[in-house]
């Protein structure tokens, strides 16, 4: 992956085989992201956390 990556505090709505459906705490918009372009995920069990991510992702999805 990318040296580059970008950590979010979030919610944690969804998951599947491949992405993970996130909420934006600034925006409150719901943003799939693939898991393929996640280094991390922490959350806790009431589905709130951080997620580390590639910058290309965040950039993509307006996160930056």
């Amino acid at each position: 992956m990318n040296d580059k990556t970008f950590e979010i505090a979030c919610e944690f709505k969804h998951e599947t085989d491949s992405a993970i459906l996130i909420v934006d705490p600034v925006s409150s918009e719901e943003l799939w992201i693939p898991l393929s372009q996640v280094e991390e995920i922490h959350r806790d069990k009431n589905g709130f956390g951080t997620l580390v991510m590639s910058e290309w992702i965040a950039r993509k999805k307006g996160l930056l």
